[in-house]
């Protein structure tokens, strides 16, 4: 993935110093054919500018050899004439033996670098370009010089018209006359064409510098800034996956940042954070905070009970650090906050546990001591009753002990039975069964008060791994309970369902009794709690043992909802069935 990015990166940069590379090209290109083309007609301007002078200077020799005043220097001078010219770098003529006659510049007569080329006829031409010693390029002209030419053609004209005169030979006659033409101007042109391609150059190199500086800060940028957000996106995800609250405020004790979780702690709606400031829900200087945002003193793990809005009490730990800046100055805090209530659940759970353990090694014992007098007195009351069959006052007395002994002995059984340690024989159990067997155990308490059971169990509710006694005890408890509860033609629901992923099975018991107060809610499972004159405390305590054992939880809810009596207690257990475990 990294090698990809990076290429994604670079292939604009890559782009860029390609397309520079190509212009760069076209651009030495266009350069080198201008400039050909230049040279090309920068050399033809020149030859026909020499053919020019070649043709005037035989023409001037002409004219001078008509005035009859023509001399041995007046080629000469004409040369040296011609030369002065700034376009013209040189003129010499030079006879059959190559000997320099004369030169446009003396100084030059008698050089031996003088170029001698050899003409075959007077109409033949010979060129070339040359560098002289100062660097100086010249564009040379070569031709017969043949002034007399014309001359003849023109006096053989006059003869045929008797108008002709007589000349002698010129001595020039074999001389070959050599222009040296200054190529400034095509130097000065490709000067300029250098020149302006450096500067296009130079510009496209620094347009596409710039571009490429301009790409890598643009992706600098954005490497930068994606790291940024990918830091930020971590962050924000770590926080919001916290076991804890977290959230920080500045001096004022405004909300800056929080998660989801310390909102709910608090009881403040997402919504409203804007318009909170944190010392409307936690008291500052009772938890601290106040003293963190003035001293810099942090608070660990400080222990305080919370109110909501709605009135929920949640107790939580609170952790206090301030924020510093470079000149140690606080700047804010942020705070964590830790729910306790599951902790509080499992330190009461606890609790429970050694208090049921305690209460039950004490009711065994009591229980052993208790059993064996009992069998002595049940025996002994009714002996008396079988003897005091004439006197029947006396023998009622002696029944009602006899009925006070066996109910004694039922407490008896009930503590031996909470005191025993229960390891469930766990198998396939059908629910439903368990249900209808229960209920058919109290078949006829039910009919005499003509309450209303309502079975509610579900008929595909099998083969969960369970202990079949032991639920069906527990069961058996909780609708006795209810029967209690209820008056005459009162109404008692049992039902049986799973949630949705088929991870726990509910069991519960409903009916529409008084209800439970709020202020015994908590102790209705303890042993021995009751609420009943001949009640033992005994029958929802071995409810919770049993549910303990199978790894679940028993819950009670009074009032039910919607309405203001009846209770609703329900059994919560982990599915274990052949399927799945």
């Amino acid at each position: 993935m990294r090698v990809l990015r990076l290429k994604r990166l670079y292939l604009p940069a890559l782009s860029i110093l390609a397309v520079v590379f190509l212009l760069l090209i076209l651009i030495s290109i266009s350069t080198y054919r201008n400039l050909k083309r230049e040279e090309k007609t920068v050399l033809t301007f020149l030859h026909q500018q020499g053919l020019a002078i070649v043709h005037t200077l035989e023409a001037g020799a002409r004219a001078g050899m008509i005035m009859h005043n023509w001399g041995e220097d007046s080629v000469g001078n004409l040369i040296l004439e011609t030369g002065k010219d700034e376009n013209i770098a040189y003129v010499y003529l030079i006879d059959s033996q190559g000997t320099v006659v004369h030169h446009s510049n003396p100084a030059f007569k008698s050089m031996s670098s003088a170029w001698r080329p050899k003409l075959v006829n007077e109409d033949q031409f010979l060129s070339q370009v040359r560098k002289l010693a100062d660097g100086t390029q010249v564009y040379d002209l070569a031709k017969r010089f043949s002034p007399r030419q014309s001359l003849f053609m023109n006096d053989q004209h006059k003869d045929m018209m008797g108008q002709g005169h007589h000349m002698a030979p010129h001595q020039h006659s074999d001389s070959t006359i050599i222009l040296g033409l200054k190529m400034t101007v095509f130097e000065e042109a490709r000067r300029s064409d250098i020149h302006h391609a450096v500067i296009m150059a130079a510009i496209l190199v620094v347009l596409g510098s710039g571009a490429l500086f301009f790409i890598f800060v643009i992706q600098n940028y954005y490497l930068v800034n994606r790291a940024l957000e990918q830091t930020q996106d971590y962050t924000r995800q770590v926080v919001a996956s916290m076991a804890n609250g977290l959230l920080s405020i500045n001096p004022e004790g405004r909300i800056i940042s929080y998660n989801q979780l310390a909102l709910e702690l608090l009881g403040v709606k997402e919504t409203e954070v804007n318009e909170t400031n944190l010392e409307s829900v936690i008291g500052f200087k009772e938890t601290g905070i106040d003293a963190t945002l003035a001293g810099r003193q942090p608070i660990l793990e400080r222990e305080f009970i919370h109110q909501q809005k709605s009135g929920t009490l949640i107790p939580m730990t609170l952790s206090v650090t301030p924020i510093l800046d470079e000149e140690n100055i606080c700047t804010g805090a942020v705070i964590v906050l830790r729910d306790l209530r599951e902790i509080k659940r499992l330190e009461e759970k606890v609790r429970h546990s050694e208090k049921l353990a305690a209460i039950g090694e004490l009711a065994a014992g009591v229980a052993h001591e208790i059993r064996n007098p009992l069998s002595s007195i049940k025996g002994f009351a009714r002996f008396l009753a079988h003897s005091l069959s004439d006197r029947p006052q006396e023998r009622e007395y002696a029944e009602i002990m006899a009925k006070e002994v066996d109910r004694i002995n039922s407490v008896v059984n009930d503590l031996l039975t909470f005191a025993r340690p229960w390891e469930p024989e766990i198998a396939p159990t059908n629910i439903l069964e368990v249900a209808e067997h229960t209920l058919r155990l109290l078949e006829t308490d039910v009919r005499l008060r003509n309450i209303k059971i309502r079975n509610k169990v579900k008929a595909d509710l099998n083969s969960f791994l369970l202990d079949a006694n032991q639920i069906t005890q527990a069961l058996l408890n909780l609708i006795l309970n209810a029967l209690q509860e209820v008056d005459d033609r009162g109404m008692i629901e049992v039902g049986a369902d799973v949630n949705e992923s088929r991870t726990n099975l509910y069991l519960w018991v409903e009916d529409d009794g008084p209800g439970i107060p709020q202020d015994k809610k908590k102790k209705i499972f303890e042993p021995f709690f009751t609420t009943r004159e001949k009640g033992t405390g005994l029958g929802l305590a071995i409810v919770h043992k049993i549910v303990e054992n199978h790894g679940g939880e028993v819950r009670v809810k009074s009032p039910l909802t919607g309405k203001t009596r009846g209770s609703r207690f329900t059994i919560t257990l982990p599915i274990i069935s052949p399927d799945n475990g």
